[in-house]
C-alpha cells in the first residue's frame, strides 16, 4: 500500500490507491465534500481552498479571516460555504467565492459546524464550550447549548434532523434536541478528548473517536454504548461512516487512513501515504472517494 508511483506537477509522488495529493496550508483543519461531489473545501492557515475533485485543481481561495480557519461546512444545496475560525463565522458565496455574512457570537475559535440536513440551521461548536444554532434565513442565533465542560471540537445532526451530536475535551458526548437545542442525553465512556462525532446514514448509531485510542459504537436511541469497534495506541482524530454504512474511516496519530466494517470492526484497508497525524477524513456523498486532511500540510483524494 505504500508503493509509489511517479506523476507531475503538485501530484508527484502519490501512494498506491490515492488520487491527487493537494494542499497549500501549514495548518489543516476540518474538509468537506459539497453535496454534488464535485468540490472539497479545506480549512487551513490562511483561508479555505475549494480543490476541482476531477482534476484537482484550485478553484478559489476564500480569505478573508486574521486567524486560521478550523472548520468549514456546505449548504445543503451547495450554494453557501461556512468557515469558522477565532471568534467568527464567515458565510461564502460559493459561486463567486464573496463573503456574504459574517456570524459573530463565540468567544473562541470556532471548532466545529454543519448545518442541518434541509439547510435551515447553520450549528456551531466553539472552543469556548458552548455550540450555537443559527438560523440560516435571518442570520441570527436561535439557540446555545450550553452543558460541556470543554471545548466543543466536533458535531453532527442525525440524518432526520431532529437531533445534534456535539464531542468535547470534556470526555463527553452531549445529544440535543436540534428544535429546541434543550440537551437531552450524554454518551460518557471515554477517558480523554472525544475529537470526533458521526452519525450511521440510517440514524441509529452513533460512531466517536477519541484521545483515548478508542473508537466507540453508541445507540442513537437509548444513548447506551453498543461496543468499542476499535482499540488503538494512539489518538484517534477523525471518523465517518461511508454513505452505504458499511465502512467506518477512522484518521489518527499514526498518519494512516483506517477503513474498519462497522459491524465487526474487522479492518478492511489501511491508508498509508501521510507522514503526520490525519486530523480529519471525509466520504464524497457517492463513496467513491475518502478525503484526508492531515497535520504534514497535506490532503490525500483516495480512490474507494
Amino acid at each position: 500500500m505504500n508503493t509509489e508511483k511517479e506523476q507531475t506537477g503538485t501530484h508527484s509522488k502519490l501512494p498506491e490507491g490515492a488520487k491527487f495529493r493537494l494542499g497549500k496550508s501549514s495548518i489543516i483543519g476540518n474538509v468537506a465534500f459539497s453535496a454534488d461531489g464535485t468540490r472539497l473545501a479545506v480549512a487551513g492557515d490562511i483561508g479555505t481552498w475549494i480543490y476541482d475533485i476531477q482534476s484537482g485543481e484550485e478553484v478559489s481561495l476564500l480569505a478573508g479571516h486574521t486567524e486560521y480557519v478550523w472548520s468549514v461546512a456546505y449548504s445543503p444545496d451547495g450554494d453557501t460555504v461556512a468557515t469558522g475560525s477565532y471568534e467568527e463565522i464567515w458565510l461564502w458565496d460559493s459561486s463567486t467565492g464573496l463573503p456574504t455574512a459574517t456570524l459573530s457570537e463565540h468567544r473562541d475559535y470556532v471548532r466545529a459546524l454543519a448545518y442541518s440536513p434541509d439547510g435551515s440551521t447553520l450549528a456551531s461548536g466553539g472552543a469556548d464550550n458552548i455550540g450555537i444554532l443559527w438560523d440560516v434565513a435571518s442570520e441570527e442565533p436561535k439557540a446555545t447549548l450550553k452543558g460541556h465542560a470543554g471545548s466543543i471540537r466536533s458535531l453532527a445532526y442525525s440524518p432526520d434532523g431532529s437531533t445534534i451530536a456535539t464531542a468535547s475535551s470534556d470526555e463527553l458526548v452531549i445529544l440535543w434536541q436540534a428544535a429546541t437545542g434543550q440537551s437531552k442525553a450524554s454518551l460518557k465512556g471515554h477517558t480523554h478528548v472525544v475529537n470526533s462525532v458521526a452519525f450511521s446514514p440510517d440514524g441509529g448509531t452513533i460512531v466517536t473517536g477519541s484521545s483515548d485510542g478508542t473508537v466507540r459504537l453508541w445507540d442513537a436511541f437509548t444513548s447506551k454504548r453498543k461496543t468499542t469497534l476499535v482499540d488503538f495506541k494512539f489518538y484517534v482524530w477523525g471518523v465517518t461512516y461511508s454513505p452505504d454504512g458499511e465502512t467506518i474511516a477512522i484518521g489518527g496519530r499514526d498518519g494512516a487512513v483506517h477503513l474498519v466494517d462497522a459491524e465487526t470492526g474487522d479492518v478492511q484497508k489501511v491508508l498509508k501515504g501521510h507522514i503526520g497525524s490525519v486530523r480529519s477524513v471525509a466520504y464524497s456523498p457517492d463513496g467513491s472517494i475518502i478525503a484526508s486532511g492531515s497535520e504534514d500540510h497535506s490532503v490525500l483524494l483516495w480512490q474507494c
